[in-house]
C-alpha cells in the first residue's frame, strides 16, 4: 500500500471518544439488551472494547512473543457512563504504549507478530465495530470519519475495495454489512496485522478463534434484528 498513511495514536483517542460520546446518548433500557449481530448484551459488549484495549496495551509493552494467556472478561458489566469513560481511559494508556514503542518493535497476537500502528488499528477496530454493535438501530448511531476509516481498512485490510464509502466499507470488511459487488464475509472476515511490507497480495479469510480480544468467542453467531 505505496503512501498508505498510518494509524496513530490520535486516530485512537478519537475513536474512543465518538464511541464514548455515542454510548452516553444511549437509552439506559437498551443497556442490558442484545448488541446488533450478538448473543452478548450492550453493556458485555463495551465492557469487551476496554477489555481489549488493555490487553492490546499489556502485549504491546511486554513485547511478548508468545500467548500469555487471558482470564476473558475483567471489567465489570456497570453503568452507561462508566463504561463509556472506561473505553476513553484504556484507549489512552495503549496510546501513550504505542507512542512509547520503538519503530520495528513486535508482540504476539493470535492473528499475528504485530507493530505499534497494528496494534493502534486494532483497537481502532474494536472500538469503532463494537460501539457500532452496541448502538446500531438507536438514536445513539454514529458516522465515523472517512479519513480515520480508509487509514484502518489500509492497514488491516488492504484488500478492501477503495472506491466505495470508507465507513460502509469497513463494516463489510468485518462481516457487519453488505457492499454492492462484494460477498458478504459474515464470519468468515479477517484482518491482516502483520507488516503491510510483508503482505503478499493474499485475501485473508475463514477467521480462526482469536481469543478474547477479537471478534471471537461469541461474536457475529446470530444476525439478529436490534432489539428495542
Amino acid at each position: 500500500m505505496t503512501g498508505q498513511s498510518p494509524v496513530t495514536s490520535d486516530d485512537l483517542r478519537g475513536a474512543a471518544t465518538l464511541v464514548a460520546g455515542s454510548i452516553r446518548r444511549l437509552d439506559a433500557d437498551l443497556w442490558e439488551k442484545l448488541a446488533y449481530g450478538l448473543e452478548w448484551t450492550r453493556s458485555h459488549t463495551v465492557a469487551h472494547i476496554a477489555d481489549a484495549l488493555d490487553f492490546y496495551s499489556g502485549d504491546l509493552a511486554s513485547q511478548t512473543q508468545e500467548n500469555p494467556g487471558s482470564a476473558g472478561l475483567h471489567y465489570r458489566e456497570g453503568s452507561v457512563d462508566a463504561a463509556a469513560g472506561q473505553i476513553e481511559f484504556s484507549a489512552g494508556v495503549l496510546a501513550l504504549v504505542a507512542e512509547a514503542t520503538p519503530k520495528g518493535v513486535r508482540a504476539f497476537h493470535p492473528s499475528g507478530m504485530v507493530d505499534a500502528e497494528g496494534f493502534l488499528g486494532m483497537g481502532c477496530v474494536e472500538t469503532l465495530l463494537h460501539g457500532y454493535d452496541a448502538v446500531a438501530g438507536t438514536e445513539a448511531e454514529f458516522d465515523p470519519d472517512d479519513e480515520l476509516c480508509k487509514r484502518i481498512l489500509g492497514r488491516l485490510f488492504p484488500w478492501a475495495p477503495q472506491d466505495t464509502s470508507d465507513w460502509l466499507t469497513l463494516l463489510w470488511a468485518t462481516g457487519r454489512g453488505e457492499l454492492e459487488g462484494q460477498d458478504f464475509l459474515g464470519e468468515s472476515w479477517r484482518w491482516y496485522v502483520d507488516l503491510l511490507s510483508e503482505w503478499e497480495g493474499n485475501i485473508l479469510r475463514k477467521q480462526q478463534s482469536l481469543g478474547a480480544d477479537t471478534f471471537s468467542d461469541n461474536l457475529l453467531s446470530v444476525r439478529r434484528e436490534m432489539n428495542s
